[in-house]
């Protein structure tokens, strides 16, 4: 008998995008699987699409409004698979991602199978451009988690994961509004071997909404960053200690440092101190050809400034998804 897989996702007010998702699962050439949708308090169509879809391999669970890491959690404690994979609710697999991902931990359960992943605009999954990238392959945990020295990508559809670990690991840490799934992935793949990759499972993954909670910029998110990343470094400074965990800690909270300079002043000094504390990183504040010009010309910080200015006028990029 095949091994059972479930399958989890979180969904909030996810009416254009849900059916999609759903519809890419349940063609999966891998057919033994469950299907948990936490309806996550959706105020629009959402739990009328996933209640119009006939395959007794969905269970649809609903709660009030408790945020994406307690929906997931719900999903998690009502689920019955050998294996677990979460995905977001606007996210695509290709059809024989999960067979895939199975194969590739059939000889043991002590490693996780991360895939093939790439970004697509505008509803068009179909221009998805999957480039092969240097951690595309199997790796130790540490060595895979600093194989960038701004980390690696850790978005929850491109792995499957063995239960045992996630029992280890622990489950989605509910005081987590932003970077909940690096987090959490940190915390998996140090309680497992290491990282086998499958060539051909594919995530496609939705970006460029400007709904998305990684486009936010209050407080709080940033708050969510910080307590995150602050976690991350305790869990890996705990197993290893050396130059490229800190460096890696330092990219992480650089990259959140500059996102928020010059808003939020005092988050900006806990930051500050934190990169102080693990070295001073090797990433540089980026943007758009504009802030690049005025970087040149007057540094980051009043390029930042700048920008500032004219987003409080009103002028606002695209958020990308990420």
């Amino acid at each position: 008998m095949s091994l059972q897989i479930s399958i989890i996702i979180a969904a909030f007010n996810s009416e254009n995008y849900i059916a999609d998702t759903v519809q890419s699962i349940l063609i999966q050439s891998y057919s033994n699987f469950e299907l948990i949708i936490v309806n996550d308090g959706s105020t629009d169509k959402t739990l009328d699409i996933i209640n119009s879809f006939n395959d007794d391999r969905i269970k649809i669970l609903s709660q009030a409004n408790r945020g994406q890491d307690a929906a997931l959690n719900n999903g998690y404690k009502n689920c019955t698979g050998e294996y677990i994979k979460f995905m977001d609710s606007d996210d695509l697999i290709n059809p024989t991602m999960i067979e895939l991902q199975i194969q590739t931990l059939k000889s043991s359960q002590d490693y996780i199978a991360y895939g093939e992943w790439a970004r697509f605009y505008n509803d068009k999954p179909n221009l998805a451009n999957f480039i092969k990238l240097d951690y595309w392959k199997d790796m130790q945990p540490l060595d895979f988690l600093t194989a960038r020295p701004e980390g690696v990508m850790l978005q929850c559809g491109i792995m499957l994961l063995p239960r045992k670990i996630v029992e280890a690991a622990g489950l989605w840490d509910e005081r987590l509004i932003l970077f909940n799934d690096t987090e959490f992935y940190n915390r998996i793949l140090l309680k497992s071997k290491g990282v086998k990759f499958s060539e051909g499972a594919r995530l496609f993954y939705r970006s460029a909404l400007t709904e998305s909670i990684s486009g936010q910029t209050t407080k709080k998110y940033f708050e969510s960053t910080f307590l995150a990343t602050t976690l991350i470094a305790e869990q890996l400074l705990a197993v290893e200690d050396s130059y490229r965990i800190r460096n890696l800690i330092s990219n992480t909270f650089l990259n959140q440092y500059y996102r928020m300079y010059p808003s939020f002043p005092d988050l900006i000094k806990e930051h500050e101190a934190k990169i102080k504390w693990y070295g001073s990183g090797t990433e540089t504040a980026v943007g758009g050809s504009v802030f690049k010009l005025l970087k040149n010309i007057i540094g980051w910080k009043m390029a930042k400034r700048v920008q500032l200015f004219f987003y409080n006028l009103g002028y606002k990029p695209n958020k990308i998804k990420g």
